[in-house]
């Protein structure tokens, strides 16, 4: 069993860790957006930019975080069949990432006396950081990403004043 990779990790992550992230997000949007619509008063482009700014950052801090817990864990406290991705940021570590062996006969399984309970605990120690630096990633972001315009207006109105007043 080979040490997992930074750079293989990553890549696993952001394409299939992405593709899940993104399938749960567009799903979760909604729901979302109508309890934001009782807490908060901004517009909804805004609140879209800060889901989907968060969603990106959690994405790009989730691949370190899911390399950190493969490099840890897996082959000492656990293996798997499947090493597609065992750990997403929003997935809380199960036994799902033990059975995952497309129908087969194959499994997973604990080693060296660890329990399912550990591993949630190391779970909880990756990601909890991770998403600690996401929220913090997505501040700093949207505070120097450029606000868009309203939808059908526009930010710049002094030229058709400066024009208005040269033809009168």
């Amino acid at each position: 069993m080979e040490p997992p990779s930074l750079f293989g990790e990553t890549i696993l992550y952001f394409f299939w860790g992405g593709f899940v992230q993104f399938c749960l997000s567009v799903l979760v949007a909604p729901f979302l957006y109508l309890i934001t619509l009782r807490i908060s008063k901004k517009s909804f482009h805004t609140l879209f930019r800060a889901y989907a700014v968060f969603n990106v950052c959690l994405l790009l801090w989730g691949c370190l975080g899911s390399y950190i817990l493969m490099a840890t864990a897996y082959g000492k406290l656990y293996t798997s069949v499947d090493r597609l991705v065992d750990w997403y940021a929003f997935l809380p570590f199960g036994q799902w990432v033990l059975d995952d062996g497309f129908g087969g006969e194959w499994h997973g399984h604990l080693i060296g006396g660890a329990s399912l309970w550990q591993l949630r605990l190391l779970w909880l120690a990756v990601a909890l950081p991770i998403w600690l630096l996401a929220l913090a990633s997505t501040r700093l972001a949207l505070r120097f990403l450029p606000s868009l315009p309203a939808h059908g207006h526009s930010e710049i109105k002094e030229p058709n004043k400066a024009w208005r007043a040269n033809r009168s």
